[in-house]
This record gives C-alpha cells, structure tokens and sequence, in this order.
C-alpha cells in the first residue's frame, strides 16, 4: 500500500498552532515520526492560511525536504502555489493533490507532465459531490480518461473516491466502499487514494472506526491512503489487511511488521 502520512496539514489545529509559531523542532519530529511510522509521501497543506499559504508550505516544505527522505504529496486548492513549490523539489516523487473534473485541471495537466509527477482526481463535478457510488464511478471514469489522453502514465493517476464522516450520513463510507470496488473493477492499474480518517470525523475512538474501514476499503480494492500512519492500530491494520485481501505472498510483509514490533 502507498502510504501518505496526514499529519502536516494546516487544517488541523495543533498543526496549524505549530506552523503559525514557526516551531520547527516539532514540525520536524512529526514528519520524521511519519517517514519512521512507515510512510511514502507526506502530504503538506498550508491552505488555512490563504495570503500566506505560498510562504507557509515552502517554509514546511523546507523542513520536511531537510529531515526526511519521503515523497511529497503538495495539498493546496491553488495551482499557483503548486506550480511555484514544486520547482524546489528536486530528486523526490510528487503528487499533486489535486484536481476535479470542475477545478484545476486545465492549469495543473502541464505542471502534472512536466514535472512527471502523481496527480490525484477528485470525481467532482459541476454538481459536486455526488452522493451515489454509481455517479462517482462515472466522474472517475471521466477523469481517468482525460488523465490519459493528456499522457498521464496510469501508475500517476490517483482517484480519491471522496472519504466523507459517518457523522453526516450513515451511508457515506458504503458509499465509498462501493465506489472502490467498481473502480478497481474498470481500472485494475490506476491508483485509488483517501483520506482515511475522514469517515470517523465528530465521533468517539477514531481509530477503531479507521481500521475498520481501512480493513474493508483494502479488500475492495483501495490502494493507497492518506492515513496517520504514527496509530499503530493504523499500521497493524494495513499489514494484516493486505494479508487477508491476498496482496501478502506468504504472508511476509505482515510478518517482517510483526518480528519489528517485538
């Protein structure tokens, strides 16, 4: 599984108290925490801070570029910012978060081929959010196709089919769940990418409520995850997961994270 460590985002609050303080020293542990945990990429998101956004996700980027060797995952609503963060990158995969079939998409599809880099779709439309797993599918499939018209090898397409919190509708993680499984159906090469944590928003023991749906989005056929991977409960579940949804061969990836653990 491609692993994107969710912590350095502005939205959350103990981040944003931390970026606005400029603590470095904390910064660096939580993305050094994340790269240890066992991530891929880490995602950056600065947006909270509109004007400032620009100067706050070179100043963290900067510390993550310093302190770790992940990838970078470049959160930001605004292809400006992007486009100027991504020419301090050098020697590390991108992917840019993200574009919809509404927003983005005509400004980022060059940035997204001349950098070679990833790019995650969202399946929004004009309409937004659809609400069924069958529209989502259809938006999905919609973006995939333009992706790769435009020469976007599919290994560089991610779809994000739209995590959203149990809290507000008891439907919305079938929901998601359901749109996995038909895409990975239609599309057994591209990336299917979420923001895990998002279906256990505004409820009580949040991890427990992210494993389990991790442990059914895996089986369905979701292949990477913005997840907080540091929740050992979130690392043995990807591990264990895996294993059961056959992606395991002889079991050894869950049993080299067991033999780690002792």
């Amino acid at each position: 599984m491609i692993i994107v460590g969710e912590k350095l985002n502005s939205s959350i609050p103990r981040i944003f108290e931390l970026m606005k303080a400029r603590n470095s020293e904390e910064l660096k542990k939580i993305a050094v925490a994340q790269q240890e945990a066992g991530a891929n990429y880490l995602d950056i998101n600065t947006a909270i801070f509109r004007e400032q956004e620009t100067e706050m996700l070179e100043y963290v980027l900067g510390i993550v570029l310093e302190s770790t060797d992940c990838g970078i995952m470049l959160d930001s609503p605004s292809p400006a910012v992007i486009e100027k963060a991504i020419g301090r990158i050098t020697g590390r995969d991108v992917i840019i978060n993200s574009i919809t079939l509404q927003d983005r998409i005509n400004e980022l599809l060059p940035v997204v081929k001349s950098h070679k880099c990833g790019i995650v779709g969202l399946p929004i439309d004009k309409d937004g959010i659809p609400k069924t797993s069958e529209k989502r599918l259809e938006n999905s499939l919609k973006l995939v196709e333009i992706l790769q018209e435009a020469g976007v090898p599919e290994d560089k397409i991610y779809i994000d089919v739209l995590a959203e919190a149990l809290a507000v509708e008891n439907e919305n993680a079938k929901t998601t769940i359901d749109t996995i499984a038909a895409l990975r159906k239609a599309q057994s090469d591209i990336h299917i990418i979420c923001g895990v944590s998002n279906v256990s928003f505004g409820l009580p023991k949040r991890p427990d409520i992210n494993a389990a749906f991790l442990n059914t989005a895996i089986y369905a056929g979701l292949d990477s995850g913005i997840v907080d991977i540091t929740n050992e409960q979130i690392q043995s579940t990807i591990f264990i997961s895996e294993m059961i949804a056959g992606k395991d061969e002889f079991c050894m990836e869950y049993l080299t994270y067991f033999r780690s653990k002792k």
